[in-house]
Formats: C-alpha cells, structure tokens, sequence
C-alpha cells in the first residue's frame, strides 16, 4: 500500500504544470576588444516596462573601469532616466573583491535603481570571466585559455576565483 501512494504522489508531482507566461525579463551582454586594447561591455535589460542600455570600458591590464555610461530608452517613470547618469559613479572601480558592495554603494539604494544595480552586477561578472586568463598572457576570453586543460586552467584562476562557487572553495 505505502509503494502505491508514494508513486500516486511521484506521478503528481512529476506532472508538467499548466502555466501561463506573464512576463519576461532579458539580460544581454557583449564583449569588444576595442583598438586600444580596452574591454567594452554593451548591456541591456529589457522587460515589458524596461530597456535600459549600459555600456562600460576596462583597461584590462588594471582591470579598472574607464569609461561607464547608461541610457534609459524605455521606463515606467518619468524621473526613471535621471538616474542614468549615475553610471558615471562607476569610473574608478577595479574588478575584484569588493566590487558588488562598492557596486550597490554608488548605483543601488534609493537614491539609484535596482535595475541598473542589477545590469551591472551581470556585467562585471561577465566582465571578470572575459579577463581570466589575461595577466597570464592570454588575451581577452582567449581561446588558447579556454581550450587548455582543466587542471592548468584550474592552476592559473585558482587565485582569482578563491570561494567564489563550489570549484574554487578553499580546503
């Protein structure tokens, strides 16, 4: 009797549900090397309320972020594009630890949005992946990294990624 409700309730909680799409959120990133070796980022947030546009420019061998700039195209607000030129606030920033609190501190909070907090968030990560590899020569998101062996690109990001997911805990 107990293997015979167990598989009732299985069955029912495998089932697919029937559902009703209401709404969508996107997040797109793209990466440029630019001429003078900079890393650009173009990143958009589109829902059925938002388009909003960010672009930011590192210079990879300080990891620093030069240029950073936002555009609200589409919002539910009129006072929504003020907040735009907040993006600014993130000239100066280095990708590394303490970039998301630093992030949350000049974009985020009630004087910022936390769709544009959100957008950069995605990018910096994006951003930081592009970099792996690059102090070792590499290049930006270079394929000669990304086709070595697990093992040697495990070694040469190790320090970057310290804690940062499951792979790269300490101990």
């Amino acid at each position: 009797m107990q293997d015979v409700m167990s598989n009732e309730y299985h069955s029912k909680m495998d089932r697919v549900p029937v559902k009703r799409l209401v709404s969508k959120r996107d997040i797109g990133i793209e990466a440029f090397e630019l001429e003078d070796g900079n890393l650009m980022l173009e990143a958009t947030l589109l829902d059925p309320y938002h388009l909003i546009r960010l672009n930011i420019q590192i210079d990879p061998a300080t990891k620093t972020i030069v240029l950073a700039k936002s555009e609200f195209a589409n919002h539910p607000h009129t006072a929504c594009p003020f907040v735009a030129s907040k993006a600014k606030l993130l000239m100066g920033l280095k990708i590394e630890r303490g970039i998301t609190k630093a992030i949350s501190q000049r974009i985020g909070g009630s004087e910022g949005c936390i769709h544009l907090r959100e957008l950069t968030l995605e990018t910096i990560n994006f951003a930081a992946t592009t970099l792996i590899g690059y102090d070792e020569g590499f290049g930006l998101m270079s394929r000669e990294f990304n086709i070595l062996d697990e093992g040697k690109k495990y070694e040469l990001s190790k320090h970057l990624l310290k804690n940062s997911c499951y792979i790269y805990k300490e101990g």
